[in-house]
């Protein structure tokens, strides 16, 4: 049993919590929304949620510019990428309470080069993963543990360590055998 942390318990972060504790891992949660739920142990502050937890998950919004909600055609639109303040603000507070023990793992999506440029200089005291998660809104649960494919992302692509460790809890969690793909953050 792993002691897993989920920080973002929306549409994406609870159905994969709640996936996890329903595979005996002890989860804790956050969310600035207060949700609630049966299965996991809803926490009052990110530093409860990732207190002593083995793998911390982070699955906060990266919200796009409303120019770009699919309304209309956005050829003549400047590209914009997406905001990352939330998650900034999350991965700079738990780095101040996580420790070099721990893994914090980013679910939630960012465009190619965001994490070594942006993201990683922010997590300086634990370990950091990009894992991003290929799950369609309206089926977030069953995708979660039936992928196509995993893709973990570290510093070099390392098959080792921390994406060794993160496939191991997967594979406690995850119903079929998928693919696992192991690359840099950019390439994830």
């Amino acid at each position: 049993m792993n002691k897993i942390g989920f920080i973002g318990t929306g549409k994406l972060g609870m159905p994969c919590a709640e996936a996890m504790a329903s595979k005996q891992h002890h989860v804790t949660g956050y969310d600035v929304a207060g949700h609630m739920s049966h299965q996991i142990h809803m926490q009052d502050s990110i530093k409860d949620a990732v207190r002593d937890r083995d793998i911390v998950f982070v699955a906060v919004p990266t919200p796009h510019d409303p120019d770009y909600d699919g309304r209309a055609p956005t050829a003549y639109l400047e590209p914009k990428d997406f905001n990352y303040d939330i998650v900034k603000d999350v991965l700079r507070e738990c780095n101040s309470v996580m420790n070099s023990a721990q893994m914090i793992v980013l679910i939630s999506t960012v465009l190619p080069g965001t994490v070594r440029r942006e993201l990683e200089p922010l997590v300086t005291n634990t370990r950091f993963v990009y894992n991003p998660y290929l799950i369609a809104m309206g089926s977030v649960a069953w995708d979660f543990v039936n992928p196509e494919m995993v893709m973990i992302g570290t510093e070099d692509g390392d098959e080792s360590g921390d994406a060794k460790e993160l496939i191991s809890l997967y594979k406690t969690v995850i119903e079929n055998d998928p693919r696992y793909v192991v690359g840099t953050w950019d390439e994830c």
